[in-house]
């Protein structure tokens, strides 16, 4: 199993959020917005399921406006590369089918 830290760290390399997979999803827009509420409140905790991204760490998508017939743009993910995701089961739309292994 690949440990992949749900902080804001990862959040700010994260590149889910400007996938095209998400492009169109109304919902992936709300809880981008409400994420970025959540940040700049110190005491509320971040929640991954109030994330439209890090799919690699939580597993698939909760949005179901979501286009995974779009190219996904997983490999240029900083985060991607920091944890050889490329070798990971599975290795490309997280969003679609599930966290990395």
């Amino acid at each position: 199993m690949i440990e992949i830290p749900f902080n804001k760290e990862k959040i700010f390399k994260c590149l889910c959020p400007t996938c095209p997979v998400q492009e169109k999803s109304y919902c992936s827009k709300e809880k981008m917005m409400k994420l970025q509420d959540t940040l700049q409140n110190k005491d509320e905790p971040l929640k991954p399921q109030d994330f439209p991204g890090m799919y690699c760490t939580n597993g698939k998508a909760v949005c179901e406006d979501i286009d995974t017939e779009k190219n996904c743009i997983c490999d240029k993910c900083l985060v991607y590369a920091e944890f050889n995701l490329d070798k990971a089961d599975p290795s490309f739309l997280y969003c679609k089918d599930g966290q990395a292994k």
